[in-house]
C-alpha cells in the first residue's frame, strides 16, 4: 500500500481512489481463492491430512500468482508507471537470471512463498547419506541465496528442463558444495527449489580416526558419503559426486591414513574420477601399504602402473611379488589368490602351475571359495601338476 501511494504521490485523490480499488479487488480475490481451494479439496475427507494438504497447496499456488500480480501494479519510484520494482525482469531466462541474482532483495521478491529444499542427511548406516526433501517458506530463507551472475559465469551451468522449468547448477564453490536452483515460469520466472549437494558439518560426527585432524576427519566422512551417493548412479551429479569424493579422500590422506590413501589411489584408477598424477598415486599406495589391502594394492600398482587399461606384462614383477607376499604376511587371503592367479597366467614373468596350485590350496585351506575354484580348475587340466610352494 505504501508503494501504491508513492506511485501516485502527485495526485492524492487519484492515489486514494486507486488504493480503494486495490483493496476491493484483493478482498474479492481472497473469497475467490478460498472457494476455489475448497473445490480443489472437495474429494478429500474434510479435516483429513489429504484435505488440509490440498487446501494448503492450492492457497500457496494461487498466492504466488497473486503476489506477482500485486508486485506488477505497485511502483516504488515515485512515478505514475505501473512497472516498478515488482515487474518481471524478463521472460527470457538468460536475461532474467542476472537480474534475479543481483542482490538479496531481488532474489527474495522472485522466490516462491514455499520452496522445495533438498539437503543431504546422515543415515543410520555409518558413513552413508541420502537426500531428503523438505519445504520452507521464503521468509525463513537466508537471502541472498546465490552469488551474483552476469552473462556467462564460469562454474555455472544452465539446464533447460522444458519450456517452463530451468535449473541453474552452481559449482563455483567446488564439487563438494554444488547447489542446484530450480526455477518455474508462471507470470514470471520464480525460484521454486534449491538442491544443496554438500554435506554440512552438523551432519558429521566427531573425529574418530587416529592421526587425523578434525578437518581431515571431516574430509574422510565427506569422501565416503559423496562417493556412496555417486556409486548409486541415480543422480544427475554422479560424475561430480565422484570427483568430490576423490578430492576429499586426497584431503584426508594428508594425514597419512592408510585407508584414506588406498581409497584415493583406487578411485583415481577407477575411471569414475579424474586420474591423479603418477607420483601422487604411487605415494598414496605406499602410504596405504602398511595394511594388507594396501600392500596388495601397491603390488598391482607395480604391475600396471598409473594406467586404467594396461594389458601388457607386469612392469615390475619382483616388486609386485614382494608386496603381495608382504600382504600375505599381514593376513591377506586375497593376496594369496592374486599370487596364484599371477603364477597361473605368467603375469609375474613366467608361468608356474606348481606354485599356482600351492597358492590356491593355501587359500582354500583358509576358506576362500576363489582358492577352491582355482584348485579344481588346475587339477582338471592335468594330473601331472603337483603343488610346490606358494611363498
Amino acid at each position: 500500500m505504501v508503494r501504491l501511494e508513492g506511485g501516485n504521490r502527485t495526485d492524492p485523490v487519484v492515489a486514494a481512489g486507486y488504493m480503494a480499488k486495490v483493496k476491493e479487488s484483493q478482498r474479492a480475490w481472497i473469497k475467490l481463492r478460498d472457494t476455489d481451494c475448497l473445490l480443489d479439496a472437495f474429494e478429500a475427507e474434510p479435516g483429513s491430512s489429504a484435505y488440509v494438504t490440498a487446501v494448503n497447496n492450492c492457497v500457496a499456488s494461487m498466492s504466488r500468482d497473486r503476489s506477482v500480480f500485486l508486485d506488477n501494479i505497485a511502483s516504488d519510484n515515485g512515478s505514475d508507471s505501473v512497472i516498478g520494482r515488482g515487474s518481471c525482469p524478463s521472460s527470457d531466462f538468460a536475461q532474467f537470471l542476472p537480474a534475479f541474482s543481483a542482490n538479496g532483495e531481488s532474489q527474495k521478491r522472485l522466490t516462491a512463498l514455499a520452496v522445495k529444499i533438498l539437503v543431504l542427511k546422515r543415515t543410520p548406516d555409518p558413513g552413508r547419506f541420502e537426500p531428503q526433501i523438505t519445504a520452507e517458506t521464503g521468509s525463513s530463507l537466508a537471502f541472498p541465496l546465490m552469488a551474483a551472475m552476469e552473462g556467462k559465469t564460469e562454474g555455472v551451468e544452465i539446464e533447460t528442463v522444458d519450456d517452463t522449468h530451468m535449473n541453474v547448477v552452481d559449482k563455483r564453490a567446488g564439487n563438494s558444495n554444488i547447489k542446484i536452483f530450480n526455477f518455474a515460469k508462471k507470470s514470471c520466472w520464480t525460484l521454486v527449489g534449491i538442491e544443496d549437494w554438500s554435506i554440512s558439518e552438523k551432519e558429521l560426527v566427531a573425529p574418530g580416526r587416529p592421526g587425523m585432524s578434525r578437518a581431515e576427519n571431516f574430509c574422510y566422512q565427506r569422501a565416503e558419503g559423496l562417493g556412496g551417493l555417486g556409486a548409486l548412479e541415480q543422480y544427475r551429479l554422479t560424475k561430480e559426486l565422484f570427483e568430490a569424493s576423490l578430492e576429499n579422500y586426497v584431503c584426508a590422506a594428508e594425514s597419512g591414513d592408510p585407508q584414506a590413501s588406498l581409497s584415493a589411489a583406487s578411485l583415481s584408477l577407477s575411471q569414475m574420477a579424474p586420474q591423479l598424477e603418477t607420483s601422487k598415486v604411487e605415494a598414496l599406495f605406499k602410504a596405504a601399504s602398511t595394511t594388507p589391502s594396501g600392500a596388495l594394492g601397491y603390488a598391482t600398482y607395480f604391475c600396471s602402473g598409473n594406467s586404467t587399461d594396461y594389458n601388457g606384462p607386469c612392469l615390475h614383477p619382483e616388486q609386485a611379488e614382494k608386496e603381495a607376499i608382504r600382504a600375505i604376511s599381514m593376513g591377506s587371503t586375497e593376496a594369496i589368490n592374486y599370487l596364484g592367479s599371477s603364477f597361473e597366467s605368467g603375469e609375474l614373468g613366467t608361468k608356474d602351475m606348481s606354485r599356482a596350485l600351492a597358492c590356491y590350496q593355501l587359500s582354500a585351506d583358509k576358506g576362500s571359495p576363489q582358492g577352491s575354484d582355482g584348485v579344481k580348475r588346475l587339477v582338471s587340466q592335468g594330473s601331472d601338476i603337483k603343488a610346490s610352494h606358494c611363498l
